[in-house]
């Protein structure tokens, strides 16, 4: 007797990704793949957008660009005058050229505009400019703002005077940066030497002689690189820290981490020396300075010092001691009132004893986990986590243990080639109950992180983002943020068309923001700025290669795109080449180099972008802008009747999903463990007779209202009447959704009802 369909109610999301196991023996809430997706709440959510909170940039004022024949012409480069980096790039709108007399204004167009005559040209990207006038010149200066260019290697919090008050500093590899109307240097004139994988450290202790408190940072960046250095709220350069540290004369020359704990400054992991050059590194140390005051010279911000505060051979001041095992201190942080240290592949704990003379003592945790990446560090109330060369690891300082059982080989496939450990930073967001992991994925041609590892730690459960950051961190605005304060300002009469909710970001609300290769700084998706589906400006695109014939080149260094991806492209100044062909074009990537790739656009009648995008040869003149746009993957176990030893068929589906203006989403149905060809899919779904598509089979799933009212949330019916061994369900956007405006659209799944009965024995072959 035939039975009917009885419903498999999915509700109450909880076990998120899982991964290296049967997808058959998984719950019916576990996601095999779950991609720019999570589960959180109890629900399954789409991927936030990311929105820019600004490129890291220098302003320039008042530089000279030289002396002049009189002849009324000038031509010259920026970036060679003043020996700027090669991956500088001018901000549009920013050069304003005056010689007393006549100026030249940047009218962001390439078009420098002279007052009260005269004209001149500019390009963003190279760096070049002319100027023509008609009466002789005299010495010229030039204001202009510029992005280095550089990869964000540090986001870190600055406590000022004020209560629950933080100012985020930004680092790349050459200049620090404080947010004020835009990212500025933060004290010019000191530069630092770090590479593109060591981080900065950083951490806040001790007064000033004004009482304002000490911000320290730690470059380890080996013998020619940086000493330690401290500043303040208030100060106005960058004091050089090397304190004595014996009867020899030896100094602290730098350390991998440094903290406060038991009133003492305590650095892990250093160099230490007559002088930088000279140093030797102890990987297995650990330094302390007295209680108390730890300077022992006198500086501008610092005139009361102890002097031998750090000396280890007069007793009650400062001391040492060395972990007994080859590894290297990698990674520190507390949990309670003790000090966790992961070595490579170890677990210790620093424990303080009360006595002056020796006054920490180290105790092994564990012997076989430990962490690679210093950086990687979450603190969480009772526990602290790491990634390391087994897996993510958490320490309450009594034990380590992995938390990562759901997917336990992902760690395996972090790239650890081209300093891909080091690479890896982590940060927890409150709000949210959620940490991020960025890590490079092993297998791509690609240098800098390319994935973030999401942990909802709140129920347990993972997912994996496809995105690029190299750093992390907290910022929070010093007064509420209003529209005209974001990259992209709005109008009043343009408020109800944004495709995101404004939730009015409060002043001092701490929130989570990531720094790329290119030195944008982006705020994360989260719920007190809700960024909406769409991600912002990203890249940058610094050459342009036109052709009639074959698919237009764009050069974007360190691009970290992949092949397949989709993009669209912005700010391209009007009038110039490529403004009218590519501004607001959406394309995908086909990847050539790390700093290169070719552009194709959609093509309707093969449902593919497979159409190369054509240009003429012409002379890009710099500011085009790249926003990635998302896709995502939700694909479900192989749900069966395997108990009743039957095939499993499916009648059709029920979803609720939040409700949009014009949103969709696509569904894939995959019998038993062919995973590549969707059976609701044509040509998989050919009716014989007539060589066309099924249209009784539901590919896409709308998230508008289905009837003349509004509701927040609907119930979409899905018909796929498909039977096998195993059937597999995946959520995604199609390629003509990926060019449409349904990705611009927010994703949510709050429960799913599949109408499903046993068909038949097992094995039996039909659709």
């Amino acid at each position: 007797m035939a039975q009917f369909y009885q419903p498999l109610y999915i509700r109450k999301y909880q076990t998120g990704l899982v991964q290296d196991r049967e997808n058959f023996i998984l719950p019916e809430d576990a996601y095999p793949v779950l991609e720019n997706a999570f589960v959180w709440r109890e629900r399954i959510k789409r991927k936030s957008g990311c929105k820019l909170l600004g490129r890291l940039r220098r302003v320039q004022q008042t530089e000279s660009l030289g002396n002049l024949d009189g002849a009324g012409a000038f031509s010259g480069n920026i970036r060679t005058i003043f020996s700027l980096e090669s991956t500088g790039e001018l901000e549009p709108g920013s050069v304003v050229i005056t010689d007393g007399t006549n100026t030249w204004q940047d009218n962001g167009l390439g078009v420098l505009v002279g007052t009260p005559a005269g004209t001149g040209t500019i390009n963003y990207t190279t760096m070049a400019i002319t100027l023509a006038s008609g009466v002789a010149l005299a010495a010229l200066t030039i204001d202009y703002n510029y992005y280095p260019g550089l990869p964000v290697m540090g986001l870190r919090s600055q406590e000022l005077s004020n209560i629950n008050n933080e100012r985020l500093i930004a680092f790349d590899t050459t200049y620090a940066y404080r947010y004020v109307n835009g990212w500025q240097e933060y004290i010019p004139g000191t530069t630092w030497t770090g590479s593109d994988f060591n981080f900065f450290w950083s951490t806040n202790y001790w007064v000033d002689q004004n009482n304002n408190k000490i911000f320290w940072v730690s470059n380890f960046s080996g013998t020619s690189g940086d000493p330690i250095r401290y500043t303040s709220q208030a100060a106005t350069a960058w004091i050089n820290f090397a304190p004595v540290i014996d009867g020899s004369g030896n100094r602290l020359q730098q350390a991998l981490v440094m903290l406060p704990f038991r009133s003492r400054m305590v650095t892990f992991n250093t160099r230490e020396g007559p002088n930088l050059a000279g140093s030797t590194q102890y990987r297995q140390r650990i330094r302390w300075s007295a209680i108390g005051n730890p300077f022992s010279d006198a500086s501008a911000l610092v005139t009361t010092v102890n002097a031998d505060a750090w000396r280890d051979d007069i007793p009650g001041q400062g001391g040492f001691l060395d972990i007994p095992t080859a590894q290297d201190i990698v990674a520190v942080g507390f949990v309670r009132d003790n000090l966790v240290i992961f070595c490579e592949r170890s677990t210790w704990q620093l424990r303080y004893t009360g006595r002056s003379i020796a006054p920490f003592q180290i105790e092994k945790v564990n012997t076989e986990l430990g962490v690679e990446s210093t950086f990687s560090m979450v603190q969480f109330d009772t526990s602290l986590v790491g990634i390391g060369d087994k897996g993510v690891v958490e320490c309450d300082s009594y034990q380590s243990n992995r938390i990562d059982i759901k997917i336990p080989d992902l760690v395996y496939k972090f790239n650890n080639s081209g300093d891909g450990p080091e690479r890896v930073q982590g940060i927890r967001d409150f709000q949210q109950r959620i940490a991020y992991w960025t890590y490079v994925k092993t297998g791509e041609n690609i240098k800098y992180p390319n994935r973030r590892l999401m942990y909802n730690y709140e129920n347990d459960s993972w997912a994996i983002f496809t995105d690029s950051y190299t750093a992390l961190g907290t910022y929070q605005p010093q007064s509420t943020l209003r529209w005209v304060d974001f990259s992209e300002p709005v109008e009043k009469n343009q408020w109800e068309s944004l495709d995101f909710p404004w939730s009015n970001l409060p002043s001092l609300f701490p929130s989570i923001v990531g720094g790329n290769q290119q030195g944008f700084v982006e705020f994360l998706g989260q719920l007190g700025f809700q960024t909406g589906a769409t991600n912002d400006v990203s890249l940058t695109i610094t050459g342009i290669t036109g052709n009639t014939t074959t698919a237009t080149r764009i050069t974007s260094p360190n691009h970290n795109l992949e092949t397949g991806q989709v993009i669209t492209i912005s700010n391209i100044p009007t009038g110039t080449p490529f403004a009218s062909s590519l501004n607001g074009g959406i394309f995908s990537v086909v990847w050539i180099t790390a700093n290169t790739f070719d552009l194709y656009v959609y093509n309707s009648s093969v449902n593919q972008f497979s159409t190369p995008q054509l240009d003429a040869p012409a002379t890009y003149v710099g500011g085009g802008l790249i926003s990635i746009r998302d896709n995502f993957k939700i694909q479900s176990k192989k749900f069966n009747f395997l108990e009743t030893g039957s095939n499993i068929q499916l009648g059709f589906m029920d979803i609720l999903m939040d409700t949009t203006s014009d949103g969709a989403i696509t569904m894939n149905v995959y019998v038993d463990y062919n995973d590549t060809e969707p059976v609701n899919q044509y040509p998989e779904n050919i009716i014989q007779t007539t060589n066309a598509p099924d249209t009784f089979f539901n590919t896409v799933i709308p998230t508008y209202s289905a009837v003349d009212r509004f509701s927040s949330k609907e119930w979409q019916r899905i018909y796929c009447s498909t039977r096998g061994a195993f059937l597999t369900l995946e959520f995604t956007f199609s390629n003509a959704q990926m060019n449409g405006n349904e990705q611009e659209n927010d994703v949510q799944i709050d429960s799913q009802v599949l109408w499903i009965r046993p068909a038949g024995r097992q094995l039996a072959r039909s659709r």
